[in-house]
Protein backbone atom coordinates (compact mmCIF):
# COMPACT_ATOMS: atom_id res chain seq x y z
CA UNK A 1 0.00 0.00 0.00
CA UNK A 2 1.22 3.51 -0.76
CA UNK A 3 2.17 5.34 2.43
CA UNK A 4 1.14 8.85 3.35
CA UNK A 5 4.55 10.21 2.38
CA UNK A 6 4.95 8.63 -1.06
CA UNK A 7 2.37 10.66 -2.92
CA UNK A 8 2.78 11.91 -6.52
CA UNK A 9 5.32 14.74 -6.82
CA UNK A 10 4.08 18.31 -7.30
CA UNK A 11 7.33 20.20 -7.07
CA UNK A 12 6.07 23.60 -8.20
CA UNK A 13 4.51 24.45 -4.81
CA UNK A 14 7.00 26.48 -2.67
CA UNK A 15 5.94 24.42 0.35
CA UNK A 16 6.14 21.16 -1.69
CA UNK A 17 2.56 20.39 -0.66
CA UNK A 18 0.94 17.36 -2.27
CA UNK A 19 -2.62 17.74 -1.00
CA UNK A 20 -2.94 21.51 -0.68
CA UNK A 21 -3.44 24.34 -0.96
CA UNK A 22 -2.22 25.94 2.25
CA UNK A 23 -4.08 28.72 4.03
CA UNK A 24 -1.89 31.50 2.69
CA UNK A 25 -3.56 31.92 -0.69
CA UNK A 26 -4.36 35.58 -1.41
CA UNK A 27 -7.94 36.62 -2.19
CA UNK A 28 -6.99 36.97 -5.87
CA UNK A 29 -5.54 33.44 -5.90
CA UNK A 30 -1.92 34.53 -5.59
CA UNK A 31 0.63 32.28 -3.91
CA UNK A 32 1.64 33.22 -0.34
CA UNK A 33 5.33 33.19 -1.33
CA UNK A 34 5.03 34.24 -4.98
CA UNK A 35 2.08 36.66 -4.94
CA UNK A 36 2.55 37.52 -8.61
CA UNK A 37 1.86 33.88 -9.49
CA UNK A 38 -1.36 31.95 -8.99
CA UNK A 39 -1.40 29.15 -6.40
CA UNK A 40 -0.55 25.98 -8.29
CA UNK A 41 -3.53 24.20 -6.73
CA UNK A 42 -5.90 26.63 -8.44
CA UNK A 43 -4.62 25.56 -11.87
CA UNK A 44 -7.43 23.49 -13.38
CA UNK A 45 -4.97 21.99 -15.86
CA UNK A 46 -3.36 20.18 -12.91
CA UNK A 47 -6.60 18.84 -11.44
CA UNK A 48 -5.77 15.25 -12.44
CA UNK A 49 -2.44 15.46 -10.61
CA UNK A 50 -4.10 16.81 -7.49
CA UNK A 51 -6.84 14.20 -7.69
CA UNK A 52 -4.28 11.39 -7.80
CA UNK A 53 -2.49 12.82 -4.77
CA UNK A 54 -5.72 13.01 -2.79
CA UNK A 55 -6.75 9.51 -3.81
CA UNK A 56 -3.35 8.19 -2.74
CA UNK A 57 -3.80 9.80 0.68
CA UNK A 58 -7.23 8.20 1.02
CA UNK A 59 -5.82 4.80 0.13
CA UNK A 60 -3.02 5.23 2.65
CA UNK A 61 -5.38 6.14 5.50
CA UNK A 62 -8.57 4.25 4.68
CA UNK A 63 -8.00 1.01 6.63
CA UNK A 64 -6.73 2.21 9.98
CA UNK A 65 -7.86 0.57 13.24
CA UNK A 66 -10.39 2.39 15.40
CA UNK A 67 -8.85 5.49 16.91
CA UNK A 68 -8.00 5.11 20.60
CA UNK A 69 -9.77 7.09 23.32
CA UNK A 70 -7.06 9.54 24.34
CA UNK A 71 -6.78 10.62 27.97
CA UNK A 72 -6.67 14.23 26.74
CA UNK A 73 -8.42 16.79 28.94
CA UNK A 74 -9.44 18.64 25.78
CA UNK A 75 -11.14 15.50 24.48
CA UNK A 76 -13.01 15.12 27.76
CA UNK A 77 -14.24 18.72 27.62
CA UNK A 78 -15.40 18.39 24.01
CA UNK A 79 -17.02 14.99 24.37
CA UNK A 80 -19.05 15.91 27.42
CA UNK A 81 -20.53 18.72 25.33
CA UNK A 82 -18.93 21.74 26.98
CA UNK A 83 -17.83 24.63 24.79
CA UNK A 84 -14.03 24.30 24.82
CA UNK A 85 -11.64 27.24 24.94
CA UNK A 86 -7.99 27.30 23.89
CA UNK A 87 -5.31 30.00 24.06
CA UNK A 88 -1.88 30.07 22.41
CA UNK A 89 1.52 30.87 23.85
CA UNK A 90 4.82 31.21 22.03
CA UNK A 91 7.92 29.54 23.44
CA UNK A 92 10.22 31.80 25.43
CA UNK A 93 12.51 34.27 23.67
CA UNK A 94 15.12 33.35 26.23
CA UNK A 95 17.21 30.48 27.56
CA UNK A 96 15.48 31.08 30.91
CA UNK A 97 11.94 29.66 31.02
CA UNK A 98 10.82 31.11 34.35
CA UNK A 99 9.01 34.10 32.85
CA UNK A 100 7.55 31.94 30.07
CA UNK A 101 6.08 29.48 32.56
CA UNK A 102 4.62 32.28 34.68
CA UNK A 103 3.04 33.84 31.59
CA UNK A 104 1.54 30.54 30.42
CA UNK A 105 0.14 29.87 33.90
CA UNK A 106 -1.68 33.21 33.79
CA UNK A 107 -3.21 32.46 30.39
CA UNK A 108 -4.16 28.94 31.51
CA UNK A 109 -6.37 30.39 34.24
CA UNK A 110 -8.85 31.55 31.60
CA UNK A 111 -9.04 28.58 29.20
CA UNK A 112 -9.33 24.81 29.12
CA UNK A 113 -5.96 24.20 27.49
CA UNK A 114 -2.88 26.11 26.38
CA UNK A 115 -1.54 25.54 22.88
CA UNK A 116 2.22 25.95 22.37
CA UNK A 117 3.11 27.32 18.96
CA UNK A 118 5.97 25.99 16.84
CA UNK A 119 7.99 29.03 15.73
CA UNK A 120 4.70 30.67 14.77
CA UNK A 121 4.74 33.01 11.81
CA UNK A 122 8.17 31.54 10.97
CA UNK A 123 9.67 33.48 13.90
CA UNK A 124 12.16 31.86 16.27
CA UNK A 125 11.13 30.99 19.85
CA UNK A 126 12.08 28.31 22.36
CA UNK A 127 11.39 24.89 20.83
CA UNK A 128 7.99 23.37 21.45
CA UNK A 129 9.32 20.19 23.10
CA UNK A 130 11.35 22.12 25.67
CA UNK A 131 8.37 24.44 26.22
CA UNK A 132 6.13 21.39 26.69
CA UNK A 133 8.53 19.99 29.29
CA UNK A 134 8.54 23.26 31.27
CA UNK A 135 4.74 23.63 31.24
CA UNK A 136 4.10 19.98 32.05
CA UNK A 137 6.48 20.29 35.00
CA UNK A 138 4.33 23.25 36.13
CA UNK A 139 1.23 21.03 35.97
CA UNK A 140 -0.39 22.44 32.83
CA UNK A 141 -2.21 20.43 30.19
CA UNK A 142 -0.76 21.56 26.88
CA UNK A 143 -1.16 21.15 23.15
CA UNK A 144 2.16 21.48 21.30
CA UNK A 145 1.96 22.46 17.65
CA UNK A 146 3.93 20.53 15.03
CA UNK A 147 4.74 22.53 11.90
CA UNK A 148 6.21 20.88 8.81
CA UNK A 149 8.41 23.85 7.87
CA UNK A 150 11.50 23.20 10.03
CA UNK A 151 11.80 19.40 10.44
CA UNK A 152 11.65 16.36 8.23
CA UNK A 153 9.43 13.37 8.92
CA UNK A 154 12.09 11.70 11.08
CA UNK A 155 12.42 14.66 13.43
CA UNK A 156 8.66 15.25 13.56
CA UNK A 157 7.95 11.64 14.56
CA UNK A 158 10.75 11.79 17.13
CA UNK A 159 9.20 14.93 18.62
CA UNK A 160 5.69 13.45 18.65
CA UNK A 161 7.06 10.58 20.72
CA UNK A 162 9.00 13.02 22.90
CA UNK A 163 5.97 15.22 23.58
CA UNK A 164 3.87 12.20 24.50
CA UNK A 165 6.61 10.95 26.84
CA UNK A 166 6.40 14.30 28.67
CA UNK A 167 2.67 13.88 29.25
CA UNK A 168 1.30 15.92 26.37
CA UNK A 169 -1.95 14.31 25.27
CA UNK A 170 -2.75 16.66 22.41
CA UNK A 171 -0.97 17.61 19.19
CA UNK A 172 -1.91 20.30 16.66
CA UNK A 173 -0.62 19.48 13.17
CA UNK A 174 -0.03 22.35 10.71
CA UNK A 175 1.96 22.87 7.53
CA UNK A 176 3.31 26.21 8.80
CA UNK A 177 4.22 29.54 7.28
CA UNK A 178 7.09 29.70 4.82
CA UNK A 179 10.37 31.11 6.17
CA UNK A 180 10.03 33.99 3.70
CA UNK A 181 7.36 35.62 5.90
CA UNK A 182 9.26 35.37 9.20
CA UNK A 183 12.36 36.71 10.89
CA UNK A 184 14.83 34.33 9.21
CA UNK A 185 14.01 34.51 5.50
CA UNK A 186 17.46 33.14 4.55
CA UNK A 187 16.83 29.88 6.39
CA UNK A 188 16.20 26.80 4.29
CA UNK A 189 12.63 25.50 4.64
CA UNK A 190 12.09 21.75 4.94
CA UNK A 191 8.43 20.91 4.15
CA UNK A 192 9.28 17.22 3.82
CA UNK A 193 5.59 16.53 4.39
CA UNK A 194 2.49 18.71 4.65
CA UNK A 195 -0.19 18.69 7.36
CA UNK A 196 -2.49 16.02 5.84
CA UNK A 197 0.45 13.65 5.44
CA UNK A 198 1.80 14.38 8.92
CA UNK A 199 -1.68 13.75 10.34
CA UNK A 200 -1.70 10.36 8.61
CA UNK A 201 1.76 9.58 10.01
CA UNK A 202 0.73 10.60 13.55
CA UNK A 203 -2.52 8.63 13.32
CA UNK A 204 -0.69 5.48 12.24
CA UNK A 205 1.78 5.97 15.07
CA UNK A 206 -0.95 6.18 17.74
CA UNK A 207 -3.31 3.53 16.30
CA UNK A 208 -0.85 0.91 15.03
CA UNK A 209 2.30 1.83 16.91
CA UNK A 210 4.13 2.07 13.59
CA UNK A 211 6.47 4.74 12.30
CA UNK A 212 6.10 5.91 8.73
CA UNK A 213 8.97 3.61 7.75
CA UNK A 214 7.03 0.62 9.08
CA UNK A 215 9.09 0.04 12.23
CA UNK A 216 7.14 -0.61 15.41
CA UNK A 217 7.59 1.41 18.62
CA UNK A 218 7.32 -0.20 22.04
CA UNK A 219 4.59 2.15 23.32
CA UNK A 220 2.31 4.08 20.98
CA UNK A 221 1.73 7.75 21.92
CA UNK A 222 -1.57 8.70 23.53
CA UNK A 223 -2.43 11.75 21.44
CA UNK A 224 -5.59 13.64 20.55
CA UNK A 225 -4.87 15.02 17.09
CA UNK A 226 -5.99 18.33 15.64
CA UNK A 227 -5.36 20.46 12.58
CA UNK A 228 -6.51 23.72 11.06
CA UNK A 229 -9.06 24.92 8.49
CA UNK A 230 -8.86 27.94 6.20
CA UNK A 231 -12.42 29.00 5.26
CA UNK A 232 -11.32 32.50 4.22
CA UNK A 233 -8.65 31.63 1.64
CA UNK A 234 -9.34 30.46 -1.92
CA UNK A 235 -10.55 28.05 -3.13
CA UNK A 236 -13.49 28.78 -0.84
CA UNK A 237 -15.81 26.08 -2.17
CA UNK A 238 -13.21 23.37 -1.62
CA UNK A 239 -12.30 24.22 1.98
CA UNK A 240 -15.01 21.96 3.53
CA UNK A 241 -13.57 19.06 1.52
CA UNK A 242 -10.15 19.90 2.93
CA UNK A 243 -11.61 19.46 6.44
CA UNK A 244 -12.96 16.04 5.44
CA UNK A 245 -9.54 15.12 4.06
CA UNK A 246 -7.83 15.97 7.35
CA UNK A 247 -10.42 14.06 9.37
CA UNK A 248 -9.84 10.99 7.22
CA UNK A 249 -6.11 11.43 7.67
CA UNK A 250 -6.40 11.46 11.45
CA UNK A 251 -7.77 14.72 12.87
CA UNK A 252 -10.07 14.47 15.88
CA UNK A 253 -10.68 18.21 15.89
CA UNK A 254 -10.24 21.13 13.50
CA UNK A 255 -9.60 24.78 14.42
CA UNK A 256 -10.44 27.48 11.89
CA UNK A 257 -8.44 30.57 11.05
CA UNK A 258 -9.66 33.78 12.78
CA UNK A 259 -13.27 34.54 11.94
CA UNK A 260 -14.37 38.00 10.84
CA UNK A 261 -16.33 37.29 7.65
CA UNK A 262 -19.55 35.79 9.04
CA UNK A 263 -21.32 35.08 5.73
CA UNK A 264 -18.39 33.02 4.46
CA UNK A 265 -18.03 31.30 7.84
CA UNK A 266 -21.69 30.35 7.90
CA UNK A 267 -21.48 28.89 4.41
CA UNK A 268 -18.35 26.96 5.36
CA UNK A 269 -19.92 25.48 8.51
CA UNK A 270 -23.08 24.48 6.65
CA UNK A 271 -21.01 22.59 4.07
CA UNK A 272 -18.86 20.96 6.75
CA UNK A 273 -21.97 19.83 8.65
CA UNK A 274 -23.49 18.45 5.45
CA UNK A 275 -20.48 16.13 5.11
CA UNK A 276 -20.44 14.84 8.68
CA UNK A 277 -22.47 11.72 8.02
CA UNK A 278 -19.81 10.37 5.69
CA UNK A 279 -16.84 11.07 8.01
CA UNK A 280 -15.54 9.88 11.33
CA UNK A 281 -16.82 12.04 14.22
CA UNK A 282 -14.79 15.19 14.82
CA UNK A 283 -15.07 18.54 16.55
CA UNK A 284 -14.95 21.95 14.85
CA UNK A 285 -13.64 25.00 16.72
CA UNK A 286 -13.48 28.59 15.50
CA UNK A 287 -10.69 31.11 15.82
CA UNK A 288 -11.60 34.36 17.61
CA UNK A 289 -9.16 37.30 17.76
CA UNK A 290 -9.62 40.30 20.05
CA UNK A 291 -8.34 43.47 18.37
CA UNK A 292 -7.35 46.43 20.59
CA UNK A 293 -7.71 49.22 18.02
CA UNK A 294 -7.91 50.01 14.32
CA UNK A 295 -4.18 50.60 13.85
CA UNK A 296 -3.19 47.16 15.10
CA UNK A 297 -6.11 45.54 13.29
CA UNK A 298 -4.95 47.03 9.98
CA UNK A 299 -1.40 45.86 10.74
CA UNK A 300 -2.72 42.35 11.32
CA UNK A 301 -4.74 42.58 8.11
CA UNK A 302 -1.63 43.50 6.14
CA UNK A 303 0.74 41.04 7.78
CA UNK A 304 -1.23 37.81 8.15
CA UNK A 305 -2.71 35.53 5.51
CA UNK A 306 -5.81 33.38 5.46
CA UNK A 307 -8.36 35.94 6.67
CA UNK A 308 -9.23 39.62 6.41
CA UNK A 309 -10.98 42.03 8.75
CA UNK A 310 -13.87 43.73 6.89
CA UNK A 311 -13.97 47.51 6.61
CA UNK A 312 -17.17 47.76 8.66
CA UNK A 313 -15.43 46.21 11.66
CA UNK A 314 -12.40 48.44 11.17
CA UNK A 315 -14.74 51.43 11.07
CA UNK A 316 -16.30 50.36 14.38
CA UNK A 317 -12.84 50.29 15.97
CA UNK A 318 -11.99 53.70 14.50
CA UNK A 319 -15.16 55.41 15.71
CA UNK A 320 -15.30 53.81 19.15
CA UNK A 321 -14.65 55.95 22.23
CA UNK A 322 -12.97 52.91 23.77
CA UNK A 323 -11.47 50.82 20.92
CA UNK A 324 -10.41 47.97 23.26
CA UNK A 325 -13.95 47.66 24.59
CA UNK A 326 -15.29 47.72 21.02
CA UNK A 327 -12.80 45.02 20.04
CA UNK A 328 -14.08 42.91 22.90
CA UNK A 329 -17.68 43.51 21.84
CA UNK A 330 -16.91 42.49 18.25
CA UNK A 331 -15.20 39.33 19.51
CA UNK A 332 -18.15 38.60 21.84
CA UNK A 333 -20.60 38.88 18.95
CA UNK A 334 -18.52 36.43 16.94
CA UNK A 335 -18.10 34.07 19.88
CA UNK A 336 -21.83 34.04 20.59
CA UNK A 337 -22.34 33.13 16.94
CA UNK A 338 -20.06 30.11 17.41
CA UNK A 339 -21.82 29.05 20.61
CA UNK A 340 -25.19 29.16 18.85
CA UNK A 341 -24.03 27.33 15.72
CA UNK A 342 -24.72 23.63 15.36
CA UNK A 343 -21.54 21.66 14.82
CA UNK A 344 -19.20 24.22 16.45
CA UNK A 345 -17.82 22.99 19.76
CA UNK A 346 -15.27 25.53 20.92
CA UNK A 347 -12.95 28.41 20.14
CA UNK A 348 -9.28 29.32 20.09
CA UNK A 349 -9.21 32.82 21.58
CA UNK A 350 -6.35 35.12 20.60
CA UNK A 351 -6.21 38.51 22.34
CA UNK A 352 -3.86 40.90 20.52
CA UNK A 353 -2.20 43.13 23.12
CA UNK A 354 0.78 44.71 21.39
CA UNK A 355 2.82 44.34 24.60
CA UNK A 356 6.42 43.15 24.45
CA UNK A 357 6.81 41.76 27.97
CA UNK A 358 5.41 38.22 27.98
CA UNK A 359 4.18 38.24 31.57
CA UNK A 360 2.50 41.63 31.24
CA UNK A 361 0.93 40.53 27.97
CA UNK A 362 -0.29 37.25 29.49
CA UNK A 363 -1.97 39.01 32.42
CA UNK A 364 -3.79 41.27 29.97
CA UNK A 365 -4.68 38.26 27.79
CA UNK A 366 -6.13 36.43 30.79
CA UNK A 367 -8.26 39.44 31.68
CA UNK A 368 -9.44 39.89 28.09
CA UNK A 369 -10.32 36.22 27.71
CA UNK A 370 -12.18 36.21 31.03
CA UNK A 371 -14.14 39.31 30.02
CA UNK A 372 -14.88 37.81 26.61
CA UNK A 373 -16.17 34.62 28.21
CA UNK A 374 -18.39 36.73 30.50
CA UNK A 375 -19.86 38.73 27.60
CA UNK A 376 -20.46 35.58 25.55
CA UNK A 377 -22.00 33.71 28.48
CA UNK A 378 -19.34 30.99 28.83
CA UNK A 379 -18.64 29.93 32.44
CA UNK A 380 -15.11 30.55 33.65
CA UNK A 381 -12.83 27.60 32.88
CA UNK A 382 -12.01 25.30 35.78
CA UNK A 383 -8.44 25.98 36.89
CA UNK A 384 -5.92 23.28 36.03
CA UNK A 385 -4.47 21.36 38.92
CA UNK A 386 -0.80 20.49 39.23
CA UNK A 387 -0.13 17.19 37.47
CA UNK A 388 -3.38 17.39 35.44
CA UNK A 389 -3.68 15.97 32.00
Amino acid sequence: MMTATTLPMLDDCPKTMRVGPCGGVFADGGCEIRPQEACVFLDERRSDDFGRAEQALLEATGERPERPQSSSRLREVLERGDFATIAEVNGADSADAVGFVAAAQKVAEAVDIVSITDNSGANIHMGNIAATAHLRAAGLDVMPTFACRDRNRMALQADLLGAASLGARNALIVTGNHVAVGDSPDARPVFDVDSPRLLAIADRLRTEGLLDNGRAVETAPDLYLGSVAHPFAPPYAERPQHVARKVRAGADFIISQHIFDLPRWRSFVAEVNARRGAERPFHLLGGIAIMPDETIARRVNAGLRGFSIPEDLLLRLRQARDPQDEGLEIAAELLRELIDTEGVDGALIAPVTGRQNALTASIEQRELIAELRHRAGIPVAAPQQAGSR
